[in-house]
């Protein structure tokens, strides 16, 4: 397993992507595809990583680089690769690119598939930094998309961190 780093939205694994993308996603968590794709071309903040697996496209991570922390926007495993613990050498090598923190946003665990996706990051590093970001939240388009902010370290400057979420990733977004 490898992680490629994608500088082109005509890059040719790119079309998997866009399809893992809208699958894995709900219209809530997304930007309009194409938008997001153009965000590779345009946005220098951020790194697409295609997930590869015996040369065959197996999922994303998109992290965004803020200067005091890494913001994980998306990660997602094709299904067909899932428990294989590709998610997790993902987000151990994305760990070891930078001493920066590593942040997240993911859903409270009202159900059994969102508690389980919190204890598949706290599996791999992260821990839950605080169960209501504030500036996150109240930025969110749809009022029931109320999430928890993860980290794989503590942070001292939280408000700052989801600051620069909001004026860098979001704003990018919209």
């Amino acid at each position: 397993m490898e992680l490629i780093k994608i500088h082109s939205s005509k890059d040719p694994l790119i079309a998997h992507a866009a399809q893992l993308y809208e699958s894995a996603f709900p219209a809530d968590e997304r930007t309009e595809t194409d938008k997001f794709l153009a965000m590779i071309d345009n946005c220098p903040k951020m790194t697409f990583n295609a997930i590869v697996d015996d040369e065959d496209f197996a999922g994303m991570a998109v992290i965004w680089d803020l200067g005091i922390c890494r913001y994980l926007l998306y990660l997602a495993v094709e299904e067909e690769k899932r428990n294989k613990g590709l998610g997790g050498k993902t987000l151990h090598l994305l760990q070891a690119e930078s001493e920066l923190p590593i942040i997240g946003e993911v859903e409270r665990p009202i159900n059994e598939m969102n508690a389980r996706r919190i204890e598949f990051y706290k599996r791999n590093g992260f821990h839950v930094e605080t169960e209501n970001p504030e500036i996150l939240n109240a930025c969110h388009t749809y009022s029931t998309c109320v999430l928890q902010l993860i980290s794989t370290k503590p942070l001292d400057n939280l408000a700052e961190c989801q600051r620069r979420v909001v004026e860098t990733v979001y704003k990018s977004m919209h």
